[in-house]
């Protein structure tokens, strides 16, 4: 399969996952840079651990299965309760959008690294690659303008 039917393939669950929980994109972005810094932190101790319990993978290689549950988890457990948008609006789309182009520039380290690519796939990634400063970068700043932006809903007494 190529990569760019992967990504795509990772950038729609992402958003669908992200849409449905209905959790503002402030949170669960600043979950994947701790996500992403854990992962940089422990992928390579926790993958021989794994690997000694008795789960090894050829395809895709364990190391990036790791990196990648290890990226996604803070921002997975903090789908389940947090900030929420309280409508269907445009600001929920565009939450949902940020949330997977950010994972998907986190995951394509891992992704690169468990697919082999030759001629336009690998023009395309290391597109992505070369970029993916600039989208995480716009991301975070999106991420913190959110936190900063959201107001609690006032309860009626």
């Amino acid at each position: 399969m190529s990569i760019i039917v992967i990504v795509l393939l990772v950038v729609g669950a992402l958003f669908a996952l992200s849409y449905f929980s209905r959790r503002r994109f402030g949170v669960l972005g600043l979950a994947l840079c701790a996500g992403f810094l854990l992962s940089t932190m422990w992928a390579a101790d926790v993958t021989p651990f794994i690997k000694k319990v008795g789960i090894d993978l050829l395809t895709p290689p364990l190391a990036s299965v790791v990196a990648a549950v290890l990226i996604l988890s803070p921002a997975l457990l903090l789908m389940l309760a947090g900030p929420a948008y309280q409508k269907h609006g445009h600001h929920r789309i565009i939450g949902a959008t940020a949330f997977a182009l950010l994972a998907t520039a986190f995951l394509l380290s891992p992704l690169g690294s468990s697919i082999n690519m030759d001629g336009d796939a690998k023009e395309i990634y290391m597109f992505f690659i070369n970029n993916r400063n600039i989208i995480i970068t716009i991301a975070i700043a999106y991420a913190l303008f959110d936190i900063l932006t959201y107001k609690t809903p006032k309860k009626l007494k």
